[in-house]
């Protein structure tokens, strides 16, 4: 298994194998020689093979035979019905497939591994685990997915006080809540992964110097966009001053990019540029694109606020075509912004279409990368690997079954797929009939003007009635969308509390206010889905995420008990 050093440096410095061309996971005979084959597959020594195939990967950098190794090795595992095998296995797929990249591939295996490591109740693999699976999710984009895996492993972390674990799942999670602009709770985050190393046994080990450099520099970041300037300047020379102590010139440069960015939250654009450039010089010899990329589009933002437009352009331009097709560069969305925003000062109305066009298409292909990616996780292979060891297990079993037995079986499943068939012409019917009545219905509503509900004679009291007016009147902002749309929650948007909220719900609307607003979401989605063909090509589980499911199994049963149909079926009639 990789050792906690190997688990650490994953997240922690640069990836050194050879990036190889993508490869199918099917074994070829080309690929395994019949001696490797057999030592996989029937070694009992399962160290030595695994010492094996990791290698090589590190060692010979030979992705695609330690990929098919791997695969070789799962298989056994899985007739084995063995666990550790399995995981193994996966979590290797996993990790090289994320630094091919093959993210889709990466996002897929972490997934089962974090899924076998729970069955085998094995926290270390647990953590490893939601942390590759998080790092799948944040370079995919999909931040609030990523920040899921990361605080289950942070948990994990904490529990089993492992200091080095928990410093990895901070600063992913604080990383994650500034890319979401949750700066308060990013801060909140860095001073953590600070107050731990800070109890740590002086002088600090190289990596764990490198993770206190990278906490003082996003922290200078959230204090910056907070607005905290004085905060902000004496956190950067904090970090300076450890960063020469122990000359690590790359972060001395990143801190004088940062201290840039806080200039210019100030509106000192000159000084802006000066740390800027500064701090640009390094990483550029350092060959850092995703770094140089930000820095660059700093720049620029301060050449547009100084009305220099041209080489804002110019540098914005650059950046394009050094990123290529890279949809994950970071912050390219705000980079098409500022380029859109300065061809219209310019009134250069073509290079705003075409900025806009090349922003939109980066938009579309990252949110169906995205798509795609969190659909993987419930197509029905996925749920079905769950069960696999169960299903192989009663494979072996069921050879040992008495044949007339099978016979009398098949005869009784026989009679009944004929009684089934029976009830099926019937059954089809009535689906048919509700769906018809739904439909009728949505029409009936879109064509009436909304009435008022609530009657002052309806409520015992006039604090009733405002909560349920302020109530109908919050509907409009669509607020039950949200996972977050619970009765504290709500009533804090209302400004009273909950017992008021829950009173005026059952005396007025005979609901409780979970029934209230699974009513809302079911009614939203039939409209939703009746008349926006792209959100009915979405899996049943990114409907159920959409309007604020958890689960999926909960918006199913939701849809059925207002419908009497399953979601798909109601698509379907829809899309015939």
């Amino acid at each position: 298994m990789l050792t906690k050093t190997q688990y650490i440096r994953l997240f922690c410095v640069l990836f050194s194998y050879v990036s190889m061309a993508q490869e199918n996971y099917a074994i070829k005979g080309t690929l395994v020689s019949e001696e490797k084959r057999m030592f996989i597959t029937t070694s009992n020594t399962l160290d030595a093979v695994e010492e094996m195939i990791q290698n090589t990967f590190a060692i010979e950098q030979d992705t695609v035979s330690g990929l098919a190794y791997c695969q070789l090795y799962l298989e056994r595992g899985r007739k084995a019905a063995d666990d550790s095998i399995q995981f193994f296995a996966n979590f290797q797929m996993a990790y090289i497939s994320f630094y091919q990249p093959n993210y889709k591939e990466a996002l897929k295996r972490s997934y089962i591994s974090a899924r076998i490591a729970e069955r085998m109740k094995d926290t270390i693999n647990s953590i490893s685990s939601n942390v590759l699976l998080g790092s799948s999710w944040y370079v995919l984009g999909a931040y609030d997915e990523a920040l899921k895996p990361y605080l289950i492993a942070k948990e994990f972390s904490t529990d089993t006080q492992n200091t080095s674990y928990e410093i990895i799942c901070l600063t992913n999670i604080a990383n994650i809540r500034a890319k979401l602009n949750r700066y308060e709770n990013a801060l909140d985050s860095y001073n953590s992964i600070l107050a731990i190393l800070d109890t740590k046994e002086q002088p600090l080990s190289v990596q764990d110097t490198a993770t206190l450099l990278s906490s003082l520099l996003g922290k200078v970041l959230c204090l910056a966009e907070l607005k905290r300037f004085e905060e902000a300047e004496a956190t950067y020379t904090k970090g300076v001053v450890i960063a020469e102590e122990n000359d690590f010139e790359i972060f001395k440069s990143r801190f004088n990019v940062n201290l840039g960015k806080v200039y210019y939250e100030k509106g000192e654009y000159f000084k802006s540029l000066g740390f800027l450039r500064e701090g640009k010089k390094v990483l550029k010899e350092a060959g850092l694109q995703n770094n140089l990329y930000i820095t660059d589009f700093y720049i620029a933002q301060n050449l547009a606020k100084l009305k220099q437009y041209d080489e804002a352009i110019r540098l914005l331009d650059d950046i394009f075509k050094r990123a290529g097709e890279d949809t994950y560069t970071d912050r390219i969305e705000e980079m098409y912004a500022l380029a859109i925003e300065i061809s219209k000062i310019q009134q250069q109305k073509e290079k705003e279409l075409f900025y806009l066009r090349e922003s939109q298409n980066i938009i579309k292909k990252l949110t169906e990368k995205q798509l795609a990616a969190k659909d993987l996780l419930y197509e029905d292979d996925m749920k079905a690997y769950e069960l696999e060891n169960e299903k192989l297990t009663n494979e072996n079993t069921e050879n040992l079954a008495d044949k007339k037995v099978i016979t009398v079986i098949s005869i009784v499943l026989v009679s009944l797929l004929l009684l089934a068939f029976l009830f099926f012409y019937r059954k089809a019917k009535l689906k048919e009939q509700k769906f018809l009545a739904i439909i009728d219905d949505i029409s009936t509503k879109t064509s009436k003007k909304p009435q008022k509900e609530i009657t002052t004679s309806a409520v015992e009291d006039e604090k009733s009635q405002a909560i349920l007016e302020e109530l109908s009147a919050l509907e409009a902002t669509y607020f039950y969308l949200s996972e977050d749309a619970s009765l504290h929650n709500t009533a804090k948007l209302l400004n009273t509390n909950t017992s008021y909220l829950s009173k005026a719900l059952n005396t007025v609307k005979k609901q409780s206010f979970s029934q209230y607003v699974n009513k809302l979401r079911i009614d939203y989605v039939l409209v939703r889905l009746k008349e926006d063909a792209v959100f009915r090509s979405y899996t049943i589980h990114a409907i159920s995420k959409e309007i604020g499911y958890k689960s999926a199994t909960t918006f199913i049963k939701e849809f059925k008990n207002k419908t009497g149909l399953n979601p798909s079926y109601y698509i379907k009639k829809i899309d015939s």
